[in-house]
């Protein structure tokens, strides 16, 4: 293979890369999120269109279990504020990563939006905390 060959077949191959690559998660501003919830009757359906993959950052306010005994995160804008959301683990590994996380601390986690109606807080859900 001569050098343009070698150089065609790696540009090839990083566009490809990049063609399938997954999206860059979308970060959302939760308070502007949780005011579109308020509008909407505390229903996630008006929210659809932020469904996969956001990029959700908050101050834990408290951490706690289920009914199943899976721990559930309750994140607000900042320290001593309302509950905003709750955010639950993807798998065993962010499972453990949440209950370590302590109360007043900042967090950051990519998940999915979980369907609620009804709740006084956003549910997301297979969450992978940064």
């Amino acid at each position: 293979m001569n050098v343009k060959q070698c150089i065609l077949a790696t540009s090839i191959i990083t566009l490809t890369h990049i063609a399938f690559a997954e999206p860059a998660p979308k970060s959302i501003d939760l308070n502007k999120l949780y005011g579109k919830f308020e509008k909407s009757g505390y229903s996630t359906l008006e929210l659809m269109d932020t469904t996969k993959q956001v990029l959700i950052s908050g101050t834990v306010l408290d951490v706690s279990q289920s009914f199943s005994g899976s721990s559930i995160l309750k994140i607000g804008a900042h320290a001593n504020s309302q509950e905003l959301a709750r955010l639950t683990a993807g798998d065993d590994a962010q499972e453990n990563k949440l209950k370590l996380l302590k109360i007043g601390s900042n967090v950051k986690a990519i998940c999915d939006l979980g369907f609620s109606s009804g709740t006084q807080y956003i549910p997301f859900q297979d969450c992978v905390f940064k």
